[in-house]
């Protein structure tokens, strides 16, 4: 293929229960969350360098998954309630026992073809696998708290049941490295209906946070209206004069405002009546008393 092309593979039409790209791209990145994570705790738990790295996310009928999964791997089936139900993380059986193999402070580098996990093996990768979901929920925890729980190692698939053979399961494909063991491939399958459910509490969330947003605007926008300064009018009544009284006007001359006692004063702002109000004092200054206000 060359460079620059891109991959083609084969659609079913029959099958219309998948996830939408753009949340696709939403799940990549809590997996991809999830890896740097478990990349950190495995390798702090073993001493040695451990990598975790998504490749890929699939969507395949469980049916369509188990036929490559008889031999070779081995199941941690966990629950992150109170997303509905059981998910997977599938490890090449050979790459389980070198973690073991590490954790007894060995090399890891054994040839381990043929063998399967002890119950002795399984109560040291208990803890270890516990930790890995336990970073898996922490990068869900952006969406939805969840309480990882463990609940099976299997190296049979009749025993494994995360769907029926015709459900649709996200399959998240990544690229393990253990020690200087060549990468292998490990699989996290989650039930459709678990990462539909996360992708819904997601919309609901950032509904909520957009609501949220608006109202705050909203708040920000009256708050700001309310602070804009105006200019309040205490106004007398109108009176009228002639242009020969107004030539004869001189410094000290007093000018009566025919406004009779008792009747309040007008206040307007942007030549809108808002108030009457009484003429006052207010310790050696003259002032004005609301006594009524106007509405419209």
């Amino acid at each position: 293929m060359s460079q620059g092309s891109k991959e083609i593979r084969n659609h079913d039409f029959r099958r219309g229960d998948v996830i939408e790209r753009a949340n696709l791209q939403v799940v990549h990145g809590l997996l991809e969350t999830f890896a740097r994570y478990a990349t950190q705790k495995l390798s702090s738990t073993l001493h040695q360098p451990c990598v975790f790295e998504i490749v890929q996310l699939d969507q395949l009928t469980w049916g369509d998954l188990s036929v490559g999964l008889e031999t070779g791997v081995y199941f941690f089936t966990f629950s992150l309630p109170p997303l509905a139900g059981r998910a997977a993380l599938v490890i090449p059986t050979d790459e389980v026992l070198a973690i073991v193999d590490l954790r007894l402070a060995g090399s890891g580098e054994d040839d381990f073809t043929g063998r399967i996990p002890s119950e002795l093996d399984q109560a040291f990768l208990e803890p270890i696998v516990e930790d890995l979901v336990g970073e898996l929920g922490n990068a869900f925890a952006r969406i939805q708290s969840t309480v990882p729980i463990l609940e099976a190692q299997e190296a049979n698939i009749l025993f494994v049941s995360i769907a029926s053979p015709s459900e649709m399961c996200m399959v998240a494909r990544a690229l393990f490295y253990v020690a200087s063991r060549p990468p292998r491939e490990v699989l996290i399958v989650f039930p459709l209906q678990m990462v539909r459910t996360l992708l819904e509490n997601l919309r609901a969330k950032t509904a909520l946070m957009g609501e949220g947003k608006k109202d705050s605007a909203a708040a920000d926008t009256r708050r700001r209206l309310l602070e804009i300064p105006l200019e309040i009018v205490f106004q007398f009544p109108s009176i009228v004069t002639t242009p020969s009284e107004l030539l004869t006007l001189r410094v000290g001359d007093t000018f009566g405002l025919g406004h009779p006692k008792g009747r309040p004063l007008e206040v307007r702002t942007g030549g809108l009546l808002v108030a009457l109000a009484e003429m006052c004092s207010s310790g050696v200054h003259k002032a004005c008393e609301i006594k009524e206000e106007v509405t419209r």
